[in-house]
């Protein structure tokens, strides 16, 4: 996760942004054997100053808000190692479904540091204080079925081809009304997020706003004619 890295992400963020016809981001690592090892070492050892640790470390933290906001759900194809800022990058995902060899790892307190990036906070927000306690202290790495068993990701794949795994997944989102799927999303993260104060008034205010959408007379009119419906994201 260099600059150059999240900086890539972020452009691709901004080219995506607005286009109706997505239902999902896979994001994952180039091979079989390294999903991401982290942050970017040999670039760390020429930070001089606290400023110059701040700037790097908001460019990768602002990437995971962007993948937070997106209105579409997004799914990690983890195809090998993911170390100290690779499970950060994990974490940042909606949804994630590891290869049968992947291993995921937080070894940044053996490293005299924590994560930079949010990292332990959405560890606790998705597996709780007593799980993440366990996987941060310890810092060793854990098979793609133990990372499943702690709930850091949701499953594994039968095989190597974990793309095509996410691949798989991201195609049942075709029968999602677009409008309802950024809604549903936009939802749960302020559940698991924000107070109940918060997230209460919200889900009431989307399913006003969606009751009254085509999409929404679309399906109500496909089920009385059993037939599938015809979404246009309106």
């Amino acid at each position: 996760m260099s600059a150059e890295v999240s900086q890539a992400f972020l452009d691709i963020l901004d080219e995506i942004e607005g286009d109706s016809s997505l239902r999902a981001l896979i994001i994952t690592g180039a091979g079989k054997r390294f999903f991401c090892t982290g942050g970017d070492v040999k670039r760390y050892a020429l930070i001089e100053t606290k400023v110059q640790l701040r700037d790097m470390m908001r460019l990768a933290s602002t990437v995971f808000k962007r993948f937070e906001a997106l209105p579409v759900p997004v799914i990690a194809a983890i195809n090998g190692y993911a170390i100290g800022g690779g499970v950060e990058l994990l974490l940042g995902a909606d949804l994630r479904i590891a290869a049968p060899h992947a291993e995921i790892g937080l070894p940044q307190i053996r490293l005299g540091i924590i994560t930079a990036w949010g990292g332990y906070e959405r560890l606790v927000r998705d597996i709780g204080y007593s799980r993440a306690m366990e996987v941060v202290m310890i810092g060793e790495r854990v098979s793609a079925e133990e990372a499943k068993r702690l709930g850091i990701i949701n499953a594994v794949a039968e095989n190597d081809d974990v793309i095509a795994a996410a691949l798989e997944m991201a195609a049942k989102f075709d029968k999602a009304a677009p409008l309802a799927l950024a809604g549903a999303k936009r939802v749960l993260h302020t559940a698991a997020t924000r107070p109940l104060e918060e997230a209460e008034p919200l889900a009431e205010e989307t399913v006003v706003d969606l009751w009254f959408t085509g999409d929404h007379r679309e399906a109500e009119a496909a089920f009385a004619e059993k037939r599938d419906p015809v979404f246009k994201g309106k």
